[in-house]
């Protein structure tokens, strides 16, 4: 962050200090919930087992093949997400599931730094400490460290980079270098999953707004009735002209071209080349010409069901409202529409980890608010909240102007403390699962993957799908066919079964598995386990 672009500070040790403290906290908060999750074996999904699998390979030097998702999957034919190749020194070093936790707890706390230290650029220091605060404990954050580890972590520190960028150029005589760091930063999220290339086209339609280009252009392709008339060729050469000459213009439209160039590439060419079945497994999930058919229906099914509604009403109170008078806010437009386009109910509701995204966006929404609001006072931020003498109506609006940097921040952190009792961290005040004692079910989860021999090839549920990972090839029990496992570990108890598990781990692995003979190998509690005789 080149501090001669941005405004002075006037203690700028202390200030990287105070950001840096703040997100130590954020990432020591985090560790210790992804700690007790990781040790009393709460896995949400199998999601963190496939990413594992996948850092697991990065490791070794080997094409990402997660067997969990079935035999041979090229998890490059699943999302379009080349930046989890990132992982692979961190695995190399902890082979280990955790240490995934770890890597998104601290994307989560690099992101809360960026974004205190753009702050503190335009707010008072409590106020900037007061915002990065609110955004650590953000509910979109939260969601998604309790569902651990997916790509989409990659996003925000380069997301809080970019819109920073777009966030401070409110305060710069010359914000061309700015717009261009804005730019250069929001590249390279095309590499964080495929939809998010859309979003990289509106961070760049956003920046070529920001250049002043677009009224230029209009005024030149659209002269008024006053004006001189001059042949449209003429008109479109001087458009050229100006597209080409006004800084910063070609590089935004780029970034918009490069943004929706790559979907296309991963959704049409490079994910159905590495797919075993040569598709695009998530086609179903958005009907595009549906939505451009019907466009008033597609609008209606942006609020309804409720979920939907429960969800935008969540976002709007997190950035106290104020962040949608932002063109910033457009940029959460994209993830907002092809999730609640899409049928799939668990892209609507404001948990999982769909909203992680949209956290960055959110908050620097809200920051370019702030920066708006402190370009018109022309007071540096170490003076921001005193308020004008006099009780005039103007001097009443000016006195808003001036607090608003200061109230905002204040609220937004209010409004994330109050989402606290219904969010996973209220989980630290659960006895239960703070303590550092192994329950029953703990210990018996841990003798199974411990009673299972290192090397060979296991399927099971999700109680220990996770655990099995970096000394076995694990297979989601669910997947049929050949090859039959070495072993198979059925959960009596498991969420997989609905509440209706098989009778044993014998009669389900040969039902299951038919070229292959099972016996009973042990049972451990809920946990039955059948190992193949040939």
């Amino acid at each position: 962050m080149s501090s001669s672009l941005l405004p002075a500070e006037a203690h700028p040790l202390r200030a990287r200090m105070s950001a840096a403290a703040l997100a130590l906290a954020a990432f020591a908060l985090y560790s210790v919930y992804s700690w007790l999750q990781w040790r009393h074996y709460v896995v949400p999904s199998w999601d963190l087992g496939i990413f594992s699998q996948l850092a697991k390979a990065y490791a070794a030097g080997e094409t990402p093949i997660v067997p969990i998702k079935g035999e041979g999957f090229n998890l490059l034919g699943d999302h379009f997400h080349p930046v989890t190749v990132l992982l692979t020194p961190f695995y190399w070093l902890w082979p280990t599931p955790a240490t995934l936790l770890y890597v998104q707890n601290g994307l989560v706390a690099l992101s809360v730094y960026l974004l205190v230290r753009f702050a503190q650029r335009i707010l008072a220091p409590w106020a900037a400490l007061a915002l990065g605060l609110a955004y650590a404990l953000s509910f979109g954050i939260q969601q998604a460290v309790a569902v651990q580890f997916h790509e989409v972590a990659f996003a925000l520190p380069l997301l809080v980079m970019s819109l920073g960028y777009l966030a401070m150029t409110r305060l710069a005589d010359a914000p061309a270098p700015l717009l261009r760091r804005a730019i250069y930063w929001a590249a390279p999220l095309v590499f964080v999953k495929e939809d998010v290339g859309i979003t990289v086209f509106v961070i760049g339609l956003v920046a070529l707004a920001r250049t002043g280009w677009l009224s230029t252009a209009s005024s030149i392709a659209f002269p008024s009735a006053s004006a001189p008339v001059r042949p449209r060729r003429e008109r479109y050469r001087t458009l050229l002209r100006s597209w080409a000459n006004t800084p910063v213009v070609a590089e935004a439209s780029l970034l918009m071209l490069w943004g929706i160039v790559w979907p296309l590439l991963a959704i049409g060419l490079i994910l159905p080349h590495f797919n075993t079945g040569g598709v695009f497994d998530y086609s179903d999930k958005l009907d595009i010409a549906e939505a451009i058919g019907d466009p008033l229906g597609a609008f209606a099914q942006l609020l309804y069901p409720w979920q939907k509604t429960a969800t935008l009403g969540l976002l709007l109170l997190t950035g106290v409202l104020a962040w949608t008078t932002s063109p910033l806010a457009l940029i959460a437009a994209p993830t907002l529409i092809w999730r609640f386009l899409s049928p799939q109910e668990g892209y609507w509701e404001p948990t999982w980890h769909y909203n992680l995204v949209l956290m960055p966006i959110v908050f620097t929404a809200l920051l370019d608010v702030l920066a708006r609001a402190v370009a018109r006072t022309r007071l540096p931020a170490y003076q921001l909240g005193a308020a004008p003498a006099g009780r005039t109506v103007r001097t009443i609006f000016a006195t808003l102007r001036h607090r608003a940097p200061v109230a905002l921040p204040a609220l937004a952190l209010i409004v994330s403390l109050g989402f606290l009792p219904n969010q996973p961290l209220a989980q630290l005040a659960d006895p239960d699962f703070v303590t550092t004692e192994l329950s029953t079910t703990d210990r018996m989860k841990a003798e199974a993957v411990a009673a299972i021999p290192e090397g060979t090839t296991v399927a099971a549920d999700l109680s220990v799908l996770t655990y099995l990972v970096p000394n076995h090839t694990a297979y989601w029990i669910g997947h049929s066919g050949a090859p039959g496992p070495d072993y198979v570990l059925v959960d009596k108890l498991g969420s997989a079964w609905g509440g209706t598990p098989p009778t044993s781990a014998v009669a389900y692995a040969t039902g299951r598995y038919g070229t292959a003979t099972y016996v009973h190998y042990r049972t451990i509690g809920s946990i039955d386990i059948a190992v193949r005789t040939r």
